[in-house]
């Protein structure tokens, strides 16, 4: 029994050398020192908090020498735990962002102004810095250029042509200036919106939503635009009171599509109903009223 007190107490005093040491080290750090002073604190703060100070160089010496979010070593990414002094004056620690967490929020920003966004995170770093017009071909030359023009007009853009000819990748470098410029934004790939809207036919809530935002957004991108399962319901009871609505209230709208207008035009009226045709062309001069035709010809991209 003697010898397991004789431990303990060995123990306790090997923890509070251990202590003393530690403090001793902090009252010579430089960072220490300057938040102190920064504060007006009295050393015995330091002192009865060695260990959230220690926690807190030690959370600091893992970001030394840091080349970015891909190198970050903390527990939370891009978070760094640091000490400050809350409103009553008392020493607490908290998670601020590092100056490259930070820098990634500002490339970002513009993400809170999507209403709808299908798409990748690289998706939105797409911009006009993207593409290089000396290397590309005349015809998308001329479909960038449109595109770049039509920021500054009244309509939007049908782009058109083969799968893989870089339609998307051009309405994303609208959509994100369009979100950068504090815009709301919806871009929406139909063929995934109405599969989604189809798994989800008993909630109404959801529905609602999904069209709502379409409907007021700002600005929206129907993203291939004729590959989406294609019936009456879809036709009738979600696109067409979307463009109506859209066409009445002047608010922009582009389109991607494989399909010239003729040939989207062959696609709605398929649709096994009466006055099928007639519901067809509706949605066609919709778009016509909304959209600048633009054709864009070439090899495949992917």
């Amino acid at each position: 029994m003697m010898e397991s007190t004789n431990l303990k107490l060995a123990l306790n005093d090997e923890q509070q050398i251990d202590r003393l040491r530690q403090i001793d080290a902090l009252k010579k750090n430089r960072i220490v020192l300057d938040f102190m002073k920064r504060h007006d604190l009295p050393v015995r703060v330091l002192e009865e908090h060695s260990s959230l100070f220690a926690d807190w160089i030690k959370r600091l010496e893992k970001c030394s020498g840091c080349q970015g979010l891909n190198y970050c070593r903390q527990p939370m990414k891009g978070r760094v735990k640091t000490l400050c002094i809350d409103e009553e004056g008392f020493l607490s620690d908290s998670y601020m962002a590092c100056r490259y967490e930070k820098k990634e929020e500002e490339r970002m920003r513009h993400r809170k102004n999507y209403r709808i966004f299908d798409g990748s995170y690289n998706d939105l770093l797409i911009d006009q810095h993207s593409v290089h017009l000396e290397q590309e071909t005349n015809e998308y030359a001329q479909a960038y250029t449109l595109m770049i023009d039509s920021l500054d007009l009244q309509k939007g853009v049908y782009l058109f042509g083969q799968p893989g000819t870089g339609k998307t990748y051009l309405s994303r470098i609208a959509a994100n200036w369009y979100a950068h410029h504090d815009h709301t934004v919806a871009f929406v790939n139909m063929p995934q919106c109405i599969q989604a809207m189809k798994q989800n036919m008993t909630d109404v809530q959801y529905r609602m939503t999904m069209i709502s935002r379409m409907k007021f957004s700002d600005v929206l991108f129907l993203d291939d635009i004729g590959s989406e399962s294609i019936s009456a319901w879809t036709r009738d009871e979600i696109l067409f009171p979307i463009l109506e609505y859209r066409m009445n209230n002047r608010l922009k709208t582009y389109f991607t599509s494989n399909y010239t207008l003729e040939e989207l035009k062959l696609r709605y009226g398929r649709v096994r109903e009466e006055n099928s045709e007639v519901a067809s062309l509706r949605i066609i001069e919709r778009i016509r009223t909304l959209a600048i035709l633009c054709p864009l010809q070439g090899n495949s991209r992917r």
